[in-house]
């Protein structure tokens, strides 16, 4: 009976101490809190609550040598896990497409992990699998970006790969054929989306057939004439070692990415032998450039002008004015078309800056009963800004908050930090750009935020787009004040 009650007990207790009867008594309880300490004072529910003191952050800052071929390396050791991203930046692209065959480039790289080296595609991705790597390639208007994510113990493995892809492309009759097949039915495809219809015509109308104003992935046009043989010699004029850089950032050292990639790349050189096409002149200012889609239920706008490129002088000060403008969803532009009119579900602006030229573009999916008016809108918030209405101090001031706050977040994961820091060789930038650029936009002053708004406010310098219901949509643009150019979902004038 004695045994059975202790027992119980243990149990009761869920053996507590292990029901070791040797075991000290329990402490006594702790004396009662006073009334006053019991008692917290309740919030203050009566406004805001004010933000906390801001974390002491800064932006990593990479380390850079070259390989023994001249090929240089930008590392960052990062985080603390063993993944690693690495990023091949060729600082050539869609730009040094010939004008007839546009998506040259793109359709290259689409092509170099088709089967590389003594690997066929389908051998080679399942070796990538094997590796639990992943190998990609992309052409924009400046560049070729090799990328590879991996995990650290296999990174010199995965690099072998990577030197066949770059270096060894197999360039296979059947999969050429196979892919551009597929490249032409995606941008048949992509002719039925009113965005494609209003990028075709904004890149067209700012840039004509020069520099930038070619979709890097071409059209369904200027892809059916590539052949194998132009693909093969654009190949061989264009990915070689001059001013390529690597940029590797994970948990891997810098001696371990030095001593693999001199092994795999340390003898690729090369001199390029392709050109950028020159920038031509400006020919959509003042013009209002459509795209019909019959039966479309919103049209999808623009109003643009052409900026500076990447070296632009005010690029810290444009940053803090388009903040305000039409980035933020507090931003004028949002607020005046969603939040007041409800003529969308969001408005915004923002630059693409490239390396010899750039753009500015404010663009939202409008209901197509009223195109014009939010046009008007638009246009109306450019003339204000520089006019009746300069950014006040209140928005300056959110605007570098907003912009400085936000900044970390961008190099937290190892990804991101490789895809920044391949910017810096893309736009030639120093190594300490990014722990610079805080610094940068908080010295923005009003001042200089409002002067930098005043480049996109004059109308005759302006470029519209439309890609909307033009039976709908063309009555009510009479009188707008901008030369009605149409244009098809290809960029070509009807």
């Amino acid at each position: 009976m004695a045994h059975r009650m202790l027992r119980a007990a243990c149990w009761g207790a869920l053996a507590l101490v292990a029901c070791d009867r040797s075991a000290p008594p329990a402490a006594a309880p702790p004396a009662p809190a006073t009334a006053a300490a019991a008692v917290e004072a309740p919030p203050d529910r009566s406004g805001l609550p004010q933000p906390g003191p801001a974390p002491a952050w800064a932006a990593p800052v990479p380390t850079a040598w070259q390989l023994p071929s001249g090929v240089r390396v930008i590392h960052r050791t990062h985080g603390s896990v063993p993944l690693v991203s690495l990023m091949l930046v060729v600082p050539r692209g869609a730009e040094t497409d010939p004008r007839e065959r546009a998506g040259l480039t793109y359709l290259m790289g689409d092509l170099m992990d088709e089967g590389a080296g003594s690997l066929t595609a389908l051998e080679l991705n399942e070796r990538l699998q094997m590796l639990a790597t992943d190998i990609g390639v992309n052409a924009g208007i400046d560049f070729v970006l090799v990328g590879m994510n991996t995990i650290a113990e296999n990174f010199g493995a995965s690099l072998d790969l990577l030197a066949d892809i770059v270096r060894r492309p197999r360039f296979d009759e059947h999969e050429f054929q196979r892919r551009k097949a597929q490249l032409i039915a995606q941008a048949l495809a992509a002719e039925a989306d009113p965005h494609t219809g209003r990028r075709v015509a904004l890149f067209q109308g700012l840039f004509g057939d020069g520099y930038a104003g070619l979709m890097p992935a071409g059209t369904r046009d200027s892809l059916a004439p590539i052949t194998l043989a132009d693909v093969k010699a654009h190949y061989a004029r264009l990915m070689v070692g001059e001013g390529a850089t690597f940029v590797v950032a994970g948990g891997i050292s810098q001696e371990v990415v030095s001593a693999h990639l001199a092994r795999a790349f340390g003898d690729w050189g090369g001199k390029a032998k392709v050109e950028a096409r020159a920038l031509a002149p400006e020919s959509g200012a003042g013009k209002l450039l459509f795209v019909d889609y019959p039966g479309a239920a919103q049209s999808v706008i623009g109003v643009a002008a052409r900026a500076p490129g990447a070296d632009a002088d005010d690029l810290f000060a444009a940053t803090v004015f388009n903040r305000s403008f039409g980035e933020s969803f507090t931003s004028r532009v949002n607020l005046n078309l969603r939040e007041d009119k409800g003529y969308t579900y969001g408005a915004g602006s923002g630059f693409q800056r490239f390396r010899k030229a750039g753009l500015f573009n404010v663009a939202s999916d409008v209901r197509t009963d009223v195109t014009r008016q939010s046009l008007d809108e638009v246009l109306r918030e450019l003339s204000d800004v520089c006019g009746a209405r300069p950014l006040a101090a209140e928005e300056r001031d959110s605007s570098v908050n907003g912009l400085l706050l936000g900044f970390p977040g961008s190099f937290e994961r190892i990804g991101l930090v490789a895809q920044r820091f391949s910017q810096l060789p893309i736009y030639d930038r120093p190594l300490d750009w990014y722990e610079r650029w805080p610094e940068r936009v908080a010295a923005v002053s009003l001042e200089q935020a409002n002067l930098a708004a005043r480049r996109y406010c004059d109308r005759s310098k302006l470029t519209l787009v439309v890609a909307g219901d033009k039976a709908k949509v063309k009555s009510t643009l009479d009188g707008i004040g901008f030369d009605w150019v149409e244009l098809d979902a290809r960029g070509r004038r009807r």
